[in-house]
């Protein structure tokens, strides 16, 4: 038996000693120098999601040539994501950069904000049920402050449409409880940047394109990390300004620099953690909507947006875009401080669910003139949801002007590709006493209008968008 000892013990360590190495592996702090990155893409809900999944395999590949170590999760529950989190504050504890990405649904309960993995009940979230089945972004942001990073960022491409092809855009969760509608507008904690890809209140498009595999917010910061050396201020504020042209100034992104250099670089390019202090570039400067911003100075060489023309749009968007708007005009109670907010930013839904809820009366107040000034700041950015509501409230006035005013918004909505647009024509031109043949026109292009929408949405859900 004496002799058998020495040989158990021998046993127990040859077994126990990789366990235990492993252990003590995974428990160590980064390498320093090191930048990894935890992300998490969710998409099959019970509606399920066309991008996330893609945003998040599309970010990881990009991440991992950029340098980083990654972990990817996708259609992960709340309690896995937690673990996540968990697992990864350890082992980025002293990394150079420790990132999160989060593409999926996200929600606003009170002054606070929750991602919403799968196992949430989508269609039935009040603010106690948001608080209880999701994952909050102050525990995702802490999580990343306890690494102890020179560099912890957040991204949040949340607050996803649930987009059916030409059915209907449903902005989901919260129906009519306009407290759950979009992430508030919160401080990042010291050290931690968190990037939203929507403004306060707002929804992040997850369609944009049956052309591309990623949401419009996921497009445009793949596209701006290609850029070697870039700050990361100068990153998000590129990020902001492709999203608001690609969806025609109807999504805007934010960020917020909780007391982190906005010099910090993602894409080093040259081997360099940080690059040179960029002209003009305050780490402690603080933009609108909570985001750190270099205050004016000579543009980054990197291609920027082409400012937008003569606008067009695919018919079968401004459908879905519409719907959004006249939900939020018939919640109840109408959510007007927090429209006006957003409108304040210059948010088209809001701006357009704003004036034509209480313009129109249709939000139970009604106030014509208020109504029609928050449409106008719309229809001068070329919106034609707004053009058309401003033109229906211009027709009810019934005076020459507003009429000849009327007629002109409605010919910027239709060649922007608005259908309904048409329909507000024939309307027009049987007030105004044009000829029957003119007004039978408009009603046969509005009729045809409609129609190419629904081929549209058809086409989209026949060929499955391209990589």
């Amino acid at each position: 038996m004496q002799r058998l000892i020495p040989l158990l013990f021998s046993l127990f360590f040859v077994l126990c000693a990789p366990a235990a190495q492993a252990a003590a592996s995974a428990a160590m702090p980064a390498a320093p120098g090191k930048r990894i990155a935890l992300v998490i893409g969710n998409a099959a809900y019970p509606q399920p999601l066309l991008n996330p999944v893609n945003d998040a395999r599309a970010m990881a590949e990009r991440l991992r040539r950029l340098g980083f170590e990654v972990l990817l999760r996708t259609d992960i529950t709340a309690a896995q994501l937690q673990k996540a989190s968990a697992e990864f504050s350890t082992q980025a504890r002293g990394a150079d950069i420790a990132l999160v990405f989060y593409a999926g649904h996200g929600a606003q309960a009170g002054e606070a904000n929750y991602v919403l993995p799968l196992g949430a009940n989508m269609h039935a979230l009040s603010a106690s049920a948001i608080a209880a089945q999701g994952v909050s972004v102050s525990s995702l942001a802490g999580d990343l402050q306890r690494t102890g990073a020179r560099g912890a960022v957040l991204i949040l491409d949340a607050c996803r449409q649930e987009y059916t092809r030409g059915g209907a855009t449903v902005p989901v969760p919260g129906g009519s409880n306009a407290a759950s509608h979009g992430f508030a507008d919160t401080q990042a904690p010291r050290g931690v940047v968190i990037a939203y890809s929507a403004g306060p209140g707002a929804l992040a498009r997850d369609f944009w394109s049956p052309d591309s595999r990623n949401s419009p917010y996921t497009s445009a910061l793949l596209d701006a990390l290609d850029a070697p050396g870039l700050p990361m201020a100068d990153v998000f504020s590129q990020v902001a300004a492709r999203v608001a042209a690609m969806t025609h100034d109807v999504q805007k992104p934010r960020v917020s620099f909780g007391e982190t250099s906005a010099r910090l670089v993602l894409n080093m390019g040259s081997g360099k953690g940080v690059s040179p202090p960029a002209p003009g570039v305050l780490a402690g400067a603080q933009g609108q909507g909570g985001m750190r911003a270099p205050v004016p100075a000579p543009a980054p060489a990197v291609e920027k947006p082409a400012a937008p023309g003569a606008r067009t749009w695919p018919g079968n968007v401004l459908q879905d875009i519409n719907h959004e708007i006249r939900l939020q005009i018939a919640a109840r109670p109408f959510p007007r401080q927090q429209l006006e907010k957003r409108a304040r930013g210059g948010d088209l839904v809001a701006l357009t669910a704003l004036g034509y809820g209480i313009g129109g009366g249709d939000a139970g107040v009604k106030q014509p003139k208020a109504g029609m000034q928050w449409l106008e700041k719309a229809a001068a950015k070329d919106f034609p949801i707004a053009q058309t509501y401003l033109a229906e409230l211009l027709m009810v006035k019934g005076d020459p002007a507003s009429l000849k005013r009327a007629g002109v918004l409605l010919d910027a909505a239709s060649q922007a590709g608005y259908s309904p647009a048409h329909a507000y024509k024939f309307d027009l031109a049987r007030r105004t006493g044009a000829p029957p043949q003119e007004a039978a026109r408009h009603l046969q292009d509005a009729f045809m209008g409609l129609m190419k929408d629904y081929q549209g949405a058809a086409k989209d859900f026949m060929q499955p968008p391209k990589k």
